[in-house]
């Protein structure tokens, strides 16, 4: 019992360790980006660093109720961890897709589309409580199989996966936006950065290397 009590410590300690690291990037990139430039898409296509983060968010949000109610069901019904849980085939093909660089783009339902771009303070407030909720349900599924109890996708209510899987699926999709972020703040500073508009001449001794 101690072997398996172990394990699920680790677990949930790799768990929180994946959303620790998306708020520290998250937070990093607020701290080194000028608030109007945070809000600023680099093209009309493509969402700003704030909606990014926002759509975090509402999608983190979405997520915490189908996780509460998974966890109170498994509690009801017993369920105790028996092994290291492992994702699914479901949960691991949509983790792939979601990992950074964009493989593929979907199409953004409606109720996770960023109504406005939110000041970046108050975008990365909202993100950092939505983590530590969602850091607080993986302490609180520690006694239960991560493993066997499923879990309906906030994306998709068609698709189901274990609740590690969503999880993981979770951090992925965090990786995913943060990279985008990261990159919309980078396409927007080399657009109004005037060296970026304007390069300066190379000099001789470059030219000749």
């Amino acid at each position: 019992m101690l072997i398996v009590d172990m394990a699920k410590r680790d677990i949930v300690g790799e768990l929180t360790a994946e959303l620790n690291e998306a708020t520290r990037r998250a937070r990093q990139l607020v701290d080194r980006t000028d608030g109007r430039v945070f809000t600023v898409r680099p093209d009309p296509k493509r969402w700003s660093a704030a909606e990014c983060i926002s759509h975090l968010t509402l999608t983190g949000q979405a997520f915490v109720p189908i996780i509460q109610s998974a966890i109170v069901a498994a509690k009801k019904s017993g369920s105790k961890p028996k092994r290291r849980p492992r994702m699914d085939v479901v949960g691991g093909v949509l983790r792939w897709f979601m990992e950074p660089p964009i493989k593929r783009r979907f199409t953004t339902a409606p109720p996770f589309v960023p109504r406005a771009a939110r000041p970046k303070a108050e975008a990365f407030a909202e993100f950092a409580s939505l983590q530590s909720q969602l850091m607080y349900e993986a302490l609180e599924a520690n006694e239960i199989d991560f493993g066997s109890v499923m879990v309906v996708s906030a994306f998709n209510r068609r698709i189901h996966y274990n609740l590690y899987s969503a999880f993981r699926i979770i951090a992925a999709h965090e990786r995913r936006h943060l990279w985008q972020a990261e990159h919309a703040v980078d396409d927007v500073m080399k657009r109004f950065t005037p060296a970026a508009r304007n390069p300066a001449p190379s000099s001789s001794l470059s030219e000749t290397r």
